[in-house]
């Protein structure tokens, strides 16, 4: 049996980031700073939090037992399937006619008495040479469509995915994220909802990359 990998929260120092697809909170008008607050779901995720210049971001990590290429046919094929997203409702690919772009439409399931959310998005990836590294580079581009009458649009979206081998056949998969999730959500609610979801699914991906293997 091959070691498994555990997360020590020594490791936040060396977080490479990057970006989820989730409900993410804009903070305050009034500039605020607090430092990482990190959050140790298990033995394998660590998720932590921080509010820069007014706005709350979410920065999340594991290590798992599957190559960038492997990461990156899932997310290819999350308009089949997101069920491993928190929340997701839909996922549409808008356009992939550019090699290295994806367009995306998201639609957010949220709980009562939270209107749905919905987000429009444009990533561009790139794998190094050996396709040991990925990075996603996540923004906005919510200004391009009309905002459904029944979902409130998620604005502002600023984020990275980033996969980098480890050791072994172990990589390290990142993530930071922010952005406006609109209407009106008390700070409190959009903070937890942010960390909940965020949890479920770094854990449902761990379990969906994990499946069928043995180690």
């Amino acid at each position: 049996m091959r070691d498994i990998i555990q997360i020590e929260p020594i490791l936040m120092q060396s977080f490479v980031f990057f970006i989820l697809i989730s409900v993410f909170v804009s903070g305050s008008s009034v500039a605020e700073e607090t430092p990482w607050q990190a959050e140790k779901i298990n033995q394998h995720i660590l998720v932590s939090s921080s509010t820069q210049n007014g706005i709350y971001q979410i920065n999340a990590k594991m290590y798992v037992h599957a190559t960038p290429d492997e990461f990156f046919t899932l997310l290819e094929t999350t308009d089949n399937n997101c069920q491993w997203i928190a929340n997701c409702n839909t996922v549409e690919i808008l356009n992939n006619t550019i090699d290295n772009t994806r367009y995306v439409h998201t639609v957010f399931d949220s709980p009562w008495p939270v209107a749905d959310r919905e987000m429009y998005t444009r990533s561009i990836h790139e794998f190094s040479a050996d396709h040991q590294h990925l990075s996603i580079i996540i923004d906005d581009i919510a200004d391009s469509y009309p905002a459904h009458p029944r979902r409130v649009m998620i604005r502002d979206v600023r984020a990275q995915w980033s996969m980098t081998h480890y050791h072994n056949d172990w990589y390290e998969l990142s993530y930071l994220a922010s952005a406006d999730p609109g209407g009106v959500i008390p700070q409190w609610l959009s903070k937890q909802l942010l960390k909940d979801s965020t949890a479920i699914t770094f854990t449902r991906l761990r379990e969906r990359l994990h499946a069928d293997k043995i180690f």
